[in-house]
């Protein structure tokens, strides 16, 4: 069955995530098949989620039949909806009843999470190979992993992990083999020091995906060594560092002054400009006055103005705005 989650960040996620993807990932390490509301996205930049709709990692779905009380209309109790041959309405039922409110397709649309899209992604961005394979109870083959000058590993994607007794569990439907084995979770999973030696020792690692995801991205740094098991067999595991982050931001002095001079040379205020790179006024005033933006939020600033995000690192314009020369 699947769940409905909605923009008010109650549902198990403590605090708005950092990035869209990461949101996914807090909503998947919960339960299985969640499913968002359109309007619930709109904390995040309009790019970021047809990103994920174009990978298929978000999919529209039916309209929903049951929603919150959209904000423009003030607190109040969930909304059932009703569709009526002069429109969208919604109404409550019983003793929490209410006039009916115009409802528009936004506030019902809503997008599946898909496992497959998220398991394409991860193999396509860190080079995994292998067919993978449907969920088995919570536990995803994703592929094989190579690293020149070490041996293969064997990736799995394990989800929903409400606690770690499940995951253990689902570890132990794994064959023994002489491989080892990285198993990718959304979010961390809290172990014991006795647990992860056990895992350890059968040649098994626990990564999570949320720490890299914060940019939007899901590359993992495959940082090798080697290591023998209880049972005298050599094997290769996925240090500790997996997962480590890239820096999240990007910038320079440079790029600020081609903003500066763009804006100048396109007579733009800060909403417009922020309009056009999908970010808040008050994100390009802290660009402006700190010089960094996170990445995703830097190269999209950057497209916006018809670059790349290393151009706009050197403090290039695009060829049609020209600089005007010092007073």
């Amino acid at each position: 069955m699947r769940r409905m989650f909605s923009a008010t960040w109650a549902d198990g996620v403590s605090s708005v995530p950092n990035s869209l993807l990461q949101y996914i990932l807090e909503l998947l390490g919960q339960i299985a098949s969640p499913v968002v509301l359109g309007s619930g996205l709109e904390h995040y930049s309009l790019a970021s989620v047809r990103r994920l709709i174009a990978e298929g990692l978000l999919k529209e779905t039916e309209a929903a039949e049951e929603i919150p009380r959209p904000a423009r209309y003030g607190y109040g109790v969930d909304l059932t909806v009703r569709r009526t041959a002069i429109g969208l309405f919604g109404v409550a039922d019983g003793d929490d009843f209410c006039e009916p409110v115009p409802l528009t397709e936004h506030d019902v649309r809503q997008y599946a999470i898909s496992i497959h899209g998220l398991v394409e992604r991860l193999r396509k961005e860190n080079g995994i190979s292998g067919a993978g394979s449907h969920p088995d109870h919570g536990l995803i083959a994703v592929g094989e992993k190579f690293v020149a000058g070490a041996a293969g590993f064997d990736v799995y994607l394990s989800c929903p992990n409400p606690d770690v007794n499940g995951l253990l569990g689902r570890l132990r439907q794994l064959d023994p083999c002489d491989r080892a084995i990285v198993v990718l979770t959304p979010t961390p999973i809290p172990v014991t020091p006795e647990q992860r030696r056990m895992l350890t020792d059968d040649g098994v690692t626990l990564t999570s995906l949320s720490p890299v995801a914060e940019n939007d991205e899901l590359v993992l740094e495959w940082s090798l060594s080697a290591r023998r098991g209880p049972a005298d067999r050599s094997s290769t595991v996925v240090s500790e560092s997996v997962g480590t982050k890239r820096k999240r931001t990007a910038g320079s002095p440079e790029a600020v002054e081609a903003v500066k001079a763009y804006l100048t040379a396109k007579v733009m205020d800060l909403t417009q400009f922020s309009i056009q790179s999908q970010m808040t006024d008050r994100t390009v005033r802290r660009f402006l006055e700190k010089g960094e933006v996170q990445r995703a939020n830097f190269k999209t600033m950057a497209e916006g103005m018809g670059l790349t995000a290393e151009q706009l690192l050197r403090g290039e314009l695009p060829a049609s705005v020209k600089r005007r020369p010092p007073r």
